[in-house]
């Protein structure tokens, strides 16, 4: 009877082992496409005012300068916010020079786009599309006592326009 339990065990753990690596690699391959094209899109799924003492900040990373072979590309990144059924944006986020870092705050986000995030929880999500290759961006959440979240951003497969549907299956030629 012990026996059987182990073979259980054993076989439970392996299939949960080929299922997070099945997950794991259908995750970095939209990933890596997306990647590839010369646009990027990156959604950040919850930002927020400055209520309560949180702060939201935003990091953006234009991350084409690399040790690959691949050409540094200077752009620019355009956001639109989304609360309740209201649309904000498209706002010019600015320039970002290959190989940099740029931290934003929720209130340069909102002149950008119009977004308020009134002192009231209110929420918002955020897409930022950017006009280079390897565009990286994270929600970073400070609370009161300086705890800070980090929260990565969500490349969007170029290929689709909902990001929770799996791409489309390969055409055989």
């Amino acid at each position: 009877m012990r026996e059987v339990s182990i073979w259980r065990a054993a076989f439970a753990c392996l299939l949960g082992a080929g299922l997070v690596f099945g997950m794991y690699q259908h995750f970095w391959a939209k990933r890596i496409a997306a990647q590839t094209a010369p646009t990027t899109t990156i959604l950040l799924p919850w930002i927020t005012g400055d209520d309560a003492g949180y702060s939201t900040l935003v990091g953006i990373q234009n991350t084409s300068m690399d040790p690959f072979g691949n050409s540094p590309v200077n752009g620019s990144c355009v956001a639109d916010a989304y609360t309740g059924s209201t649309h904000y944006g498209p706002g010019s986020l600015g320039s970002f020079n290959a190989g940099t870092t740029t931290t934003l705050t929720e209130t340069q986000i909102g002149t950008a786009t119009g977004l308020t995030l009134a002192n009231s929880g209110q929420r918002a999500y955020l897409f930022l599309t950017c006009n280079f290759p390897f565009a990286q961006a994270e929600m970073l959440q400070v609370n009161p006592g300086g705890v800070i979240s980090f929260i990565p951003g969500q490349v969007v497969p170029s290929s689709q326009s909902n990001p929770q549907l799996p791409p489309a299956p390969a055409k055989k030629l």
